[in-house]
């Protein structure tokens, strides 16, 4: 394995880029990787749709230099209510069968919005936080910016005045879950993502 781990993220905003990122290096610190074992490298996650164009252009460019100087891809849009097989499918239409980096390509699609991730794990969410009480989750609903609303009004009235609307406690909150594998389980997209991500990691680390 090199020095570090170089994973490149394709990612539709700051939201995405905190949680997603905050949940590698947990999954990283569980299977036994340093925490400066790996190199992060976003590419995209202040453009919202952007995130596909710019994916198929690393896509593109990997195959005219015969390499993509990652060992590890993280691709991720919101399900948006479409789920997590059909997104998959749309992303990974843009792929060859002779793309031999298919294999280190990984997809997170938070459903149907990355703010609900956020919020699975309420107790999480409190002491992650430092929220007397969380926001009490609300059922699936497909409303753009429904849980993005939720997460904002918890913070207001816990007296927080956040900047981002909560993706600067996405670290505290990863490391407030007291068991991933359970959390991971409340939904499917985040339970596949977790799988692979461990997969990956396994294949390039080999302790000494």
């Amino acid at each position: 394995m090199a020095d570090k781990i170089t994973i490149i993220y394709f990612l539709e905003d700051r939201a995405q880029e905190g949680f997603i990122r905050a949940l590698v290096e947990r999954v990283a610190k569980e299977d036994g990787i340093p925490s400066d074992g790996l190199k992060h490298s976003v590419r995209s996650a202040r453009r919202g749709s952007r995130v596909i164009a710019e994916f198929r252009n690393f896509l593109k460019d990997s195959r005219r230099v015969g390499s993509s100087g990652a060992d590890l891809i993280v691709v991720s849009i919101d399900g948006n209510c479409k789920g997590h097989n059909d997104r998959v499918k749309q992303l990974s239409k843009y792929l060859r069968p002779a793309d031999w980096f298919q294999s280190r390509i990984l997809y997170a699609v938070p459903d149907p919005h990355i703010e609900r991730w956020y919020l699975m794990d309420q107790k999480a969410v409190r002491d992650g936080i430092g929220l007397t009480k969380p926001p009490e989750m609300p059922p699936y609903k497909c409303k753009k910016g429904h849980y993005k609303q939720i997460l904002n009004q918890a913070l207001r009235q816990a007296g927080i005045q956040s900047l981002l609307g909560g993706p600067e406690y996405a670290e505290k909150i990863i490391g407030n879950i007291s068991d991933l594998k359970l959390f991971a389980e409340k939904n499917t997209g985040l339970e596949k993502f977790i799988q692979d991500l461990r997969k990956g990691f396994r294949q390039l680390y080999r302790p000494n």
